[in-house]
């Protein structure tokens, strides 16, 4: 017999403890999703309406959380009407991540219900006019499956179905990647070894730009080491003070193009914000070519341009890397929560030592490669504005349209000028070294080595410390729990 022919008879069993009954609508759109639900796929329509049979009906106002990571799984959930987005708070790095199943996502923890295990997400429903959702309590589901034994076999060879095709990954947008707490210590210590290689790379970078060699590579450390790393700080600081200032999680009653327009603003802040100590760091390394006074007339030399390139470099530090290592972390360690599932969440330290093992080391590889992209990025993009508020560095007196042009000639591969040499139309020669000369500018090799450094660096040492504390913290936890 068919599912849609049993429900034509079907009337909901009488129980006084449930509330929000289905009505005979309600009873055939909860079936169609359980007959697309990953789990359900299976069970004959005869057993289904069983399934049916204890569902409640519940309604969830928009930004309403409903479902909570860290709390035991008591209840699953068939979405029939709205919206819903999952956020995974992730304690080994301290980022929060958006997570999207590949798998279909009309239900909501069934396959956590049979173990009871603690939810992995927290869940809120993101539709203005709120979410419709079809639940059964673990107890009701339990009891259900003792009832009926068949109904666990079916069940089991739906899972395994949907698990061999189905798969998770982090999906969090550009700008809402958020970083782990800030850690003051951690990140001055990163700044302070990063500034020495910095110091180096922007020595050959100007006397490559300049033609003229830097008597030192880290001249004025005195001064570049605790100014970059007030500098650094700065930039992470603000991050977490924006990030949090306007947190859509904590406040969803804020518009979403309000929200869209914040972040926007919490990316590119940090970089405005933090152009005079880079500027002073910046003069530090060129007073061999400017003698003007430090504090008062250098630092301010080629100001614009460098307020262009610490954005570009802010978004490459604080989102794209995050962005980007976001990204490969499943590709490298396989997936998401395959540690979690070999190991009983219900108990601290659980997890094997060459699991643990082997997430460290797809953390820290995800880390390097997303540095290393972001770099690339950053690199490339921050370029010209660079070399721009070099050049006004180290000649103050000539307007900003003078050494572009001399970049330019700078900048033109002698390939590309031996090919246009013959050219008799002078403008479509200028244009093409132009051109030449913006995409591929001198000293993109070595200033995009730079940044890739930098990037790799700073996240490599804050998330190792980090990793540090965390793994103290976790020991800790560890023997307090076996004290009891």
């Amino acid at each position: 017999m068919s599912l849609s022919t049993i429900l034509k008879s079907w009337r909901q069993s009488d129980n006084d403890s449930y509330d929000n009954k289905l009505t005979p609508e309600d009873a055939v759109a909860c079936a169609k999703i359980l007959e697309n639900c990953e789990m359900f796929q299976k069970v004959p329509p005869e057993l289904l309406v069983t399934v049916v049979d204890r569902m409640t009906v519940r309604h969830v106002n928009q930004n309403e959380k409903f479902v909570f990571q860290g709390q035991p799984c008591d209840r699953f959930y068939l979405l029939e009407q709205g919206e819903i987005v999952r956020k995974h708070f992730d304690e080994a790095s301290g980022k929060k991540h958006v997570v999207k199943f590949e798998m279909k996502a009309s239900s909501i923890n069934t396959m956590r219900i049979l173990s009871g295990a603690p939810y992995h997400n927290t869940i809120s429903c993101v539709s203005k006019g709120g979410c419709k959702l079809y639940e059964m309590k673990r107890t009701d589901f339990i009891d259900l499956l003792k009832r009926n034994p068949d109904l666990s076999i079916y069940i089991a060879d739906g899972l395994s179905e949907a698990l061999k095709q189905g798969s998770k990954k982090f999906v969090t947008p550009l700008l809402e990647q958020q970083q782990q707490d800030l850690n003051v210590p951690v990140v001055a210590i990163a700044a302070g070894i990063e500034s020495y290689y910095r110091s180096a790379l922007n020595a050959q970078l100007n006397a490559h730009l300049s033609g003229v060699k830097s008597p030192q590579w880290f001249p004025n450390m005195h001064v570049q080491v605790p100014v970059r790393i007030a500098y650094i700080t700065g930039f992470k600081g603000l991050r977490a003070m924006l990030e949090n200032w306007v947190d859509p999680d904590e406040e969803p009653a804020q518009p979403v193009p309000f929200i869209q327009q914040w972040r926007l603003v919490a990316a590119i802040a940090p970089g405005i914000i933090m152009t005079p100590i880079a500027s002073i760091l910046e003069a530090s390394n060129a007073g061999h070519l400017n003698s003007e006074p430090l504090l008062t007339k250098r630092w301010m030399r080629g100001f614009v341009p460098r307020m262009g390139r610490e954005i570009v470099f802010g978004l490459g530090l604080n989102q794209l890397s995050d962005y980007f290592e976001e990204r490969w972390y499943p590709i490298l360690h396989g997936s998401i929560d395959s540690d979690e599932d070999k190991s009983d969440g219900n108990r601290i330290g659980s997890r094997s030592a060459a699991s643990r093992k082997k997430v460290e080391q797809d953390s820290v590889l995800a880390n390097a490669v997303g540095s290393l992209m972001a770099g690339v990025v950053a690199g490339y993009f921050s370029h010209i504005p660079h070399n721009m508020s070099t050049y006004k560095l180290l000649e103050p007196n000539k307007s900003y349209g003078e050494l572009y042009r001399a970049f330019v000639q700078k900048s033109v591969p002698s390939l590309v000028r031996e090919e246009i040499r013959h050219w008799s139309n002078p403008k479509a020669k200028a244009m093409a070294e132009t051109v030449t000369a913006t995409l591929f500018p001198r000293g993109l090799v070595l200033r995009t080595t730079q940044i890739v450094g930098s990037f790799i660096i700073l996240n490599g040492t804050i998330n190792f410390l980090y990793g540090v504390e965390s793994k103290k913290l976790r020991s800790m936890m560890a023997l307090g729990h076996g004290s009891y």
